[in-house]
């Protein structure tokens, strides 16, 4: 069997590895007892040194710098080892979203801050940000929650004033709910041209359809609604306005059997208009001298004990054992009596006088906020705010003193 040898051409110095347009030269320095091999090469206009002392090692090297100067990345080159590897890595998988490394490692800091798995939270925020809500208009969910409504029992004067709101709201949105901006409702409510009360009032109710479309489901439910970040209305400070004990005791003494226990319920005992409309006589614990307003009747949704105040008592003994509703008459016929009842006593009348008057003047009797304002079901804070110091002691113990004339024998 014939072999052949073949004899490899040993390789000139200096060396140049190319890649494209970028050149790598490897020089070699033959000293006694060892040789070394240096990479010379440009990366901008520096002019930059390397040495190696084996041959293979040095000519792999100069090919990976060549090759990382032809595709731009000059600065991995400063690296060394797995640093290296690393940078260049990280850069070739930010590549395809055209993000620098020092962007992406920066918004990764800031995401790591709020010490949640950042895969998962962003999973989240995907489905939820680009799930495709349902075609919902403003006057589907209107109507959707009117009926809801309905069906849970709310009054018909709680509807009454819920529709009066929201189908204005309707009739002028007319686009799918979820497009309706923040900057569109706040310059709907401006040009309603009303009382920063009447106002809040609007909002509150557009609120209320907003979080009723987000638990249905036609809204993002991880998201504040754009109604919720429509400014509030600033209100004007309103002077608080009482009658007087003797203005009071004439509205007593002039009321009617129908009325009466409208102007002792409020004055005496501090409920609102609404409570009184929607009391039963079977409310009134007489032993106990304290009156049920539950959760179903009052403003605030909460069930609270209001004081059946001595007076109060004395003016209601008629009633001790009667049952049914309180107030016997519709709302508008009520307040139609009640500015008779006013007219005929020579007393005008104040916008929501008889609870002013209970609270300001159990106050200044008591000086108990968080006493009063339990039985007002409303806060301390506001109690001390806006009924501190509007009347005296002594005039408190005059209110309180109002009792009915005893029958003549």
């Amino acid at each position: 069997m014939r072999v052949t040898f073949v004899t490899m051409k040993k390789p000139t110095y200096p060396m140049e590895i190319k890649a494209g347009s970028s050149r790598v030269k490897i020089y070699r320095v033959v000293e006694p007892h060892r040789q070394r091999f240096t990479l010379a090469y440009h990366e901008g206009a520096q002019r930059k040194l390397r040495q190696f002392a084996d041959e293979a090692e040095a000519r792999r090297e100069a090919k990976i710098i060549a090759e990382r100067l032809n595709a731009g990345q000059g600065a991995a080159l400063e690296l060394t080892g797995t640093d290296r590897d690393t940078y260049l890595f990280a850069v070739s998988k930010l590549k395809p979203l055209q993000i620098p490394l020092n962007v992406a490692v920066e918004e990764y800091v800031k995401a790591r801050g709020f010490n949640v798995p950042l895969v998962e939270a962003a999973k989240s925020y995907a489905e939820s940000h680009n799930a495709k809500l349902p075609d919902k208009t403003v006057s589907d969910v209107v109507e959707e929650l009117f009926i809801a409504k309905k069906a849970d029992g709310a009054s018909g004067a709680y509807l009454g004033a819920l529709k009066t709101y929201l189908n204005r709201f309707a009739r002028d949105f007319k686009d799918n709910i979820a497009s309706v901006q923040t900057a569109d409702i706040d310059a709907w409510l401006r040009k309603l041209k009303m009382s920063p009360r009447s106002r809040n009032n609007f909002r509150n109710s557009i609120i209320l359809l907003f979080n009723f479309a987000k638990a249905a489901g036609y809204l993002n439910r991880d998201r504040t609604t754009a109604a919720e970040h429509v400014a509030v209305a600033r209100k004007q400070v309103e002077a608080i306005e009482v009658f007087s004990p003797q203005d009071f005791a004439k509205l007593l003494t002039a009321a009617d059997d129908t009325v009466l226990p409208f102007f002792v319920l409020g004055g005496l005992c501090g409920l609102r208009t609404q409570e009184v409309v929607r009391l039963q006589w079977e409310d009134i614990r007489w032993p106990e001298a304290s009156i049920v307003i539950s959760a179903a009747i009052a403003k605030t949704r909460t069930r609270r004990l209001a004081p059946l105040t001595e007076p109060a008592a004395a003016w209601l003994s008629k009633w001790k054992n009667k049952t049914g509703r309180v107030i016997t008459v519709e709302r508008l016929r009520l307040h139609e009596r009640v500015k008779n009842i006013c007219e005929a006593a020579g007393v005008p009348w104040k916008h929501n006088g008889l609870r002013h008057s209970f609270i300001t003047y159990r106050v200044a009797m008591s000086k108990d906020f968080v006493r009063t304002a339990f039985e007002a079901g409303n806060s301390p804070g506001i109690i001390k705010a806006n009924y501190d110091a509007v009347a005296t002691e002594q005039e408190g113990k005059l209110w309180f003193s109002v009792m009915p004339r005893p029958p003549r024998m």
